[in-house]
């Protein structure tokens, strides 16, 4: 775990010498952190996808890295994580609700009326938003979302994510502010997209309380 942390807080400096000593080893390494961090969200806590992408846009910019491989590589791996999540709620829910009789059922309809209707909307929005990015795909299965429309919003939304990210470190990767602080910039991008998770729950947390006075 000091490790993981170690690397989080100086992830510029970890991603620039691990370029420079294992050029094609990095992008076999960044494939499996995205794949891994939406593909499984109790493992998403521990991966830092969306500051790792600035990050990553940042070396682009300094050509430590291949910008169009990285999008095209990342952005498979996004999706092939999500497509796992998704399967993996398409075969576990019915063991789910079948096994726990506790799980209340209502909610399982609620989500399969909600990924009808809102679906591509969920999978869009979910992507910048940590632990909820992998548990989305997962729901989406559980509900049983259409396989094919899940699989066009996936890769869309896949691309989207990776590319604007990536894009954002690269062309601010030249500031030189930026440029030495991306680490603190990383930390930063997580506690607004945590931060803001965390409010919206609040609020809805709020909303029922009052409901129920």
């Amino acid at each position: 775990m000091g490790e993981l942390a170690d690397f989080f807080f100086h992830i510029d400096d970890s991603l620039r010498q691990a370029t420079l000593l294992y050029p094609v080893a990095t992008y076999g390494l960044l494939f499996a952190v995205i794949y891994t961090e939406t593909a499984f969200f109790p493992l998403a806590p521990f991966f830092p996808g969306d500051g790792l992408l600035f990050a990553i846009g940042v070396l682009c910019a300094g050509a430590l890295l291949d910008p169009w491989l990285i999008f095209f590589l990342l952005t498979i791996a996004a999706t092939l994580g999500a497509w796992t999540g998704y399967r993996l709620g398409r075969r576990l829910g019915p063991v789910l609700f079948e096994r726990f009789r506790w799980l209340n059922r209502g909610h399982y309809d609620r989500a399969h009326v909600f990924y009808r209707k809102y679906g591509a909307t969920a999978l869009f929005t979910s992507r910048f938003l940590p632990i909820v990015k992998a548990l989305v795909p997962f729901i989406a299965g559980v509900s049983e979302m259409d396989p094919g429309r899940f699989g066009r919003y996936n890769v869309l939304s896949a691309a989207l994510w990776v590319g604007s990210l990536v894009a954002l470190g690269y062309y601010l990767g030249n500031v030189p502010l930026i440029r030495d602080h991306t680490s603190l910039l990383v930390i930063g991008l997580a506690v607004i997209f945590v931060g803001g998770l965390l409010i919206s729950l609040l609020v809805k947390l709020l909303r029922r309380m009052g409901r129920r006075v």
